[in-house]
């Protein structure tokens, strides 16, 4: 039954509701982000994001997110509300026919839906330690790796 409503289109939007967006499929992989960019864009110790191939996801009326890159590339793109200022949702261009789309988990109407969080990404960013049994980890690189494994194996787990 989960994962049937998974596979279902979700009506996501950011807090206020004025940027909105449908995402057409299960999501590939979650974690918590730890980076300083997700601390300061969500106001939060860290983001709990969801991530799928792009074409899966149609964003309704995109001149309400204003997108901006907060590092040098390859960079996510992320796109903030307009009128709340709080993040909607984030692309990357991984190859030339290639792209990704990072979903804040809050942003979907029944969060308690999603596949569980695989890890906790950036964590030498962290605010305060985590006390749970998912993987975490530091550094650049291996954080990186640890996306790109669990985006993969949500590829090749379908």
């Amino acid at each position: 039954m989960i994962n049937q409503q998974l596979n279902q289109s979700s009506a996501c939007s950011c807090p206020c509701g004025a940027s909105t967006f449908e995402v057409h499929t299960k999501p590939l992989a979650r974690f918590y982000c730890h980076c300083l960019i997700c601390q300061k864009l969500y106001q939060k110790p860290f983001a709990d994001f969801t991530v799928m191939l792009s074409n899966n996801v149609t964003v309704h009326n995109e001149s309400k997110i204003k997108f901006d890159r907060y590092r040098l590339p390859p960079a996510l793109r992320r796109g903030i509300c307009i009128s709340c200022k709080q993040p909607v949702i984030g692309f990357l261009r991984i190859a030339p026919y290639v792209q990704l789309a990072f979903v804040a988990s809050s942003h979907y109407p029944k969060c308690s839906l999603l596949p569980a969080p695989q890890a906790h990404i950036f964590y030498h960013r962290r605010t305060a330690d985590i006390n749970d049994d998912l993987p975490k980890y530091e550094g650049y690189l291996r954080s990186e790796l640890a996306v790109c494994t669990g985006i993969a194996s949500g590829v090749w787990g379908r």
